[in-house]
């Protein structure tokens, strides 16, 4: 009997050894070798105030205190945006998204509709990835996700 219940004991603790330390988070939408640009140069704050209140989510109106005011916004493009709904019904809005380009990572969240195949950005955001205010090149090869 003691030894059936040492295989028990052995079975259980090597079950548990088994089972991740660090939970899984969930992807809602994911990337590879996307576009960046600037949605507005000059100083990020106006930029942010526009995406915050008229961009498509409508994050001040549906989304009044889901968004930390320090993180910076952007625009997902249409082509990922709208397979998630439309509008403030849209499952990415005031979602976070993490995106990585020449190993600078960063977050946003998500707080409009960009109609082109780019991530669009507030200016701090872009100047991080490498950016310069005035210049509106396009920036190529990010890699994104959203949590779910």
């Amino acid at each position: 009997m003691q030894f059936s219940l040492s295989i028990a004991t052995f079975v259980l603790a090597m079950t548990a050894s088994a089972a991740p330390s660090a939970k899984r988070q969930n992807i809602l939408a994911s990337g590879d070798n996307m576009q960046g640009s600037i949605f507005q140069f000059g100083d990020p704050a106006p930029a942010r105030q526009t995406l915050y209140t008229v961009g498509s989510c409508g994050l001040s109106t549906y989304f009044p205190n889901a968004v930390d005011p320090s993180i910076p916004l952007v625009a997902m493009p249409a082509v990922v945006f709208d397979q998630f709904g439309a509008a403030q019904n849209d499952q990415l809005c005031a979602k976070i998204i993490t995106m990585t380009h020449n190993g600078v990572t960063r977050q946003a969240a998500v707080a409009d509709r960009n109609s082109f195949d780019s991530i669009d950005m507030t200016l701090d955001l872009w100047e991080a990835f490498g950016g310069h205010d005035g210049d509106g090149t396009i920036i190529q090869g990010f890699s994104w996700s959203i949590a779910a």
